[in-house]
């Protein structure tokens, strides 16, 4: 037989997941936007990187070799030659539009310059405005050019009597052999989609976790709440995210099957570890929506600090940036942020297949956000029993 405060926990369980059927909002949050975040990520770059970036060309010279270099520069996978001008005003002017990220100028007498080994010069221009396209344009005009140039080298002294093998023993003295290690195929989308999903659903879970908690204390039906538990704050708190607890849980797994197991993003490591570490993300999110309302018990002022933290996540994770080029002061700061663990374990076990050792100082920082709801226990069952809180 349950005992009454047993009976009590359940009858909170019951009452929150009539709420989440009740309202709408509640399954757009929980169900709707993560799915949609996945689709959209998921989709948005399939080959990795983006592909056939638009560029320009001015070529001076209209000579065999400048157009053999223009067809290299449409043939490369980043780059897509989709215009042809006449002067550097005009190609200035799309490139300042939005038309084109880069744009190659051939001079005159390019070719022969080239021939007579007068060492001619190719002009680059391209954006900065948008980072990745702009540093993707650049890399697809070096690699073209650093590919003509060792052609036309090998070619030349191919001329003179040397043997290939001798040629590019003196064109590339050292010949690198790469390996990338985590990410084999430089594949952009798996930094871009791991710190951006796991940052919406944890922005996700700190708007519910505020919102659930402040229509209580908006709606003045907290009393109601916490009497079924006895005014028992833990078994309160504790019944009510439950519901919410495993939903995102749920739908954060899911996220971690479709990355890893249909879209063979590199897991170097035993899956459940990242399902141990979605479901760390999910209740440390939660202890920290729960620290904003019982900081602020209104549901607006709630709701604006989680959106701002929430944010603010994305460029404290590491992907990004890396936290050891910030300032010692934002360095710091990094470290409120469950975001930013989440990815230190994501790293040592999908990307680098670590042992538990060295993500046990990055799971013990996540347990430490669990005792938030502890630091405004007080103040927070204070608004919930008696409603004495600021109500403008």
């Amino acid at each position: 037989m349950l005992t009454k405060k047993e009976n009590g926990f359940k009858k909170v369980v019951y009452r929150e997941i009539g709420l989440m059927v009740k309202h709408p909002i509640y399954v757009i949050m929980i169900v709707l936007i993560p799915l949609a975040s996945y689709i959209f990520f998921a989709s948005l770059m399939p080959e990795g990187l983006p592909e056939k970036l638009p560029v320009g060309v001015i070529d001076h010279d209209n000579s065999i070799v400048s157009r053999k270099m223009i067809r290299q520069i449409d043939a490369t996978a980043q780059s897509s030659v989709v215009g042809h001008y006449l002067n550097f005003s005009e190609a200035k002017k799309d490139l300042q539009k939005g038309k084109i990220y880069g744009f190659v100028e051939i001079p005159s007498n390019f070719e022969r310059n080239l021939m007579s080994s007068n060492q001619p010069k190719i002009w680059f221009y391209y954006t900065q405005a948008f980072y990745i396209p702009g540093s993707l344009t650049l890399k697809s005009f070096s690699f073209m050019l650093s590919t003509l140039s060792g052609g036309v080298n090998l070619q030349a002294r191919l001329l003179r009597g040397q043997t290939e093998r001798e040629s590019m023993a003196q064109i590339q003295p050292i010949a690198p052999d790469i390996h990338p290690i985590g990410n084999p195929y430089i594949n952009y989308s798996v930094y871009l989609i791991d710190t951006i999903i796991p940052g919406v659903l944890e922005l996700i879970i700190l708007l519910t976790t505020v919102y659930a908690i402040g229509i209580e204390l908006k709606y003045k039906t907290s009393r109601q709440w916490m009497k079924l538990t006895n005014n028992s704050y833990l078994k309160a708190l504790t019944a009510k995210l439950l519901p919410y607890t495993i939903s995102f849980i749920i739908m954060g797994m899911l996220y971690d099957v479709i990355l890893f197991k249909f879209l063979h993003y590199p897991m170097n490591a035993n899956i459940l570890w990242m399902f141990l570490d979605t479901a760390m993300l999910v209740v440390a999110a939660q202890s920290v929506g729960v620290f904003m309302i019982g900081l602020m018990p209104v549901i607006r002022d709630g709701l604006s600090f989680a959106s701002l933290y929430g944010v603010l996540a994305f460029s404290f994770s590491g992907f990004s940036f890396p936290i050891e080029g910030m300032i010692p002061p934002v360095q710091g700061l990094s470290t409120i942020f469950p975001l930013r663990y989440y990815f230190k374990i994501y790293q040592n076990f999908a990307l680098n297949g670590l042992s538990f050792q060295y993500a046990a100082t990055s799971f013990l920082c996540m347990c430490v956000f669990l005792l938030l709801p502890l630091v405004v226990s007080v103040r927070l069952k204070k608004a919930l029993i008696y409603q004495n809180y600021p109500k403008k």
